[in-house]
């Protein structure tokens, strides 16, 4: 019994695949995703004094939200990344090539972009490339059903 807990700890690496999702702006697309939704949830759903509580909620539940869609994220990663994989693609994004990468990559300069072609010209560059179809199908799948599960509770609160 004390063995499989140890085995458990030493495979479960969700917080490495948490960092690399902050670290490649992964997060901050599902945070503009979900302050677009309210912005157009505006729209439809004026705010009142009948549904002045769900948008309260809603307001405040962001972290909640982006908390369960990373939760989501997290298999997938670890589906088809190993923890030191992981490890190296973080150190990656959190270099000023990737953070370039992921803010503007047209203002990469000669020596970014050289050090962006190294990277996926090396073997797990290799790998991220080869998984980018499964990654994407499996990202979408969860992508989707988050969405569409924070769409419907949103206007479940506000419909008055």
């Amino acid at each position: 019994m004390m063995f499989e807990t140890a085995q458990a700890q030493e495979t479960d690496f969700s917080n490495e695949v948490a960092v690399y999702l902050e670290s490649n702006r992964t997060m901050k697309q599902y945070e503009f995703a979900y302050d677009e939704l309210l912005k157009m949830l505006g729209n439809q759903y004026p705010k009142s004094d009948n549904n002045a509580d769900g948008w309260k909620y809603l307001q405040g539940n962001k972290k909640e939200a982006m908390s369960a869609m990373k939760k989501e994220l997290i298999p997938v990663y670890q589906e088809n990344f190993n923890e030191t994989e992981i490890k190296a693609m973080t150190a990656f994004y959190q270099s000023d090539t990737g953070k370039q990468l992921t803010d503007d990559p047209s203002k990469m300069t000669a020596l970014q972009k050289e050090e962006l072609n190294r990277f996926y010209n090396s073997e797990l560059g290799k790998k991220i490339i080869e998984k980018q179809p499964v990654l994407r199908e499996a990202i979408s799948t969860v992508s989707e059903s988050w969405s569409k599960d924070l769409y419907e509770t949103a206007v479940s609160l506000l419909k008055e």
